[in-house]
């Protein structure tokens, strides 16, 4: 019974008021408790009439949620119920994209750690004069968004960005682009939302941005991987830090 009543309560939070009761509202809704994990793995979702009845929705517009949440890999519909995904099955199966959404600041700091730095060292042994040339400016733009928070966020988001496109493989690209995003809301932005508690820290970070420059222009790839991964794990160790984890 008790099971019951926090299952009910967890349900309440799904319940559409506005007038219009569309399915990709209500898929969102479903997903964001997914990945906050209010909904937990192989959590056993109401039968349809029920579920509709408590949602105050039609069946199709819980269908079509439905779809949407199994194309994009949160959802297992069977003949006995629709549940949600274990997060491992998801990983199993090569769903890179939920796994994405899913993952905890832990698994997003070691993604990122094991994958940025090779992507880094790719470039310096690629870089062209070229890109160079955008990176450099890409770099004095970080510096001369020192004193606004919110373009310093976005250009330190461009120059990472230019570092992955200058290592020149699709796939890493690819893999790194998908997470940044995450990324950057997650850790980055927190860091700089501090505020003058964050002053220093920016400052060290511009200094470190510099440095990877001139590795990069030097073709020292194995100094630009090791630059690149101490510059990740003082964004990290800084976070946590600030956030008190």
């Amino acid at each position: 019974m008790e099971n019951y009543m926090e299952n009910d309560k967890l349900l309440d939070k799904l319940v559409i008021n506005e007038i219009k009761t569309q399915s990709d509202y209500l898929a969102d809704k479903i997903k964001n408790m997914i990945v906050s994990r209010e909904f937990h793995d192989g959590f056993v979702f109401p039968n349809e009439n029920e579920f509709c009845k408590k949602l105050n929705v039609s069946r199709s517009t819980l269908r079509e949620a439905y779809k949407i949440l199994d194309t994009q890999g949160f959802i297992h519909r069977t003949k006995h119920g629709t549940y949600v995904k274990c997060r491992d099955d998801i990983a199993k199966q090569g769903d890179f994209a939920a796994s994405l959404e899913l993952a905890d600041n832990h698994e997003m700091v070691e993604f990122v750690c094991a994958l940025e730095p090779e992507a880094v060292f790719l470039a310096a042994q690629k870089v062209d004069e070229e890109g160079l040339v955008k990176l450099e400016e890409l770099m004095i733009a970080c510096e001369e968004a020192m004193g606004n928070s919110k373009n310093l966020v976005d250009m330190n988001y461009q120059f990472h960005a230019c570092i992955r496109e200058l290592a020149k493989n699709n796939l890493i690209t690819s893999a790194l682009t998908a997470y940044y995003d995450i990324f950057n809301h997650q850790i980055i932005e927190d860091i700089y939302a501090v505020g003058t508690d964050t002053e220093a820290f920016k400052k060290e970070s511009l200094v470190q941005h510099r440095e990877l420059f001139e590795a990069l222009k030097n073709h020292e790839a194995e100094k630009a991987k090791s630059l690149a991964y101490n510059h990740l794990l003082d964004s990290m160790n800084f976070q946590l830090k600030t956030s008190g984890k």
